[in-house]
């Protein structure tokens, strides 16, 4: 996999609303997500919703780094316009993400 364009960077606490970032899925394709916060947020949320809002993929871990998918990547059989939807689970502070494929 290599990254697809440049790293994202937010701040973000607990109580705000989610971010979305944009994710150009091609058809036959595979992708994963990283994320990094800093000190001050415990829980950082990464999933990856298709262009219906469906759950297609999210991080199992309650902690600072979460990827998408841990233990695989989320592949597309089609086209979509995808979204990456970042939120905080606990605390508050600055993320940078990553979005890298196939």
């Amino acid at each position: 996999m290599k990254l697809l364009g440049k790293a994202v960077a937010g701040k973000q606490a607990d109580q705000d609303a989610p971010q979305s970032f944009p994710l150009d899925a091609k058809a036959g394709h595979c992708y994963r997500v990283y994320a990094q916060a800093a000190e001050g947020i415990r829980d950082l949320d990464l999933i990856v919703k298709d262009s219906a809002g469906v759950v297609i993929a999210e991080d199992s871990s309650d902690d600072p780094s979460p990827v998408v998918l841990d233990n695989g990547a989320v592949c597309f059989t089609k086209d979509d316009q995808a979204t990456v939807v970042v939120s905080v689970g606990m605390g508050s502070g600055a993320f940078a993400l990553q979005i890298w494929g196939d």
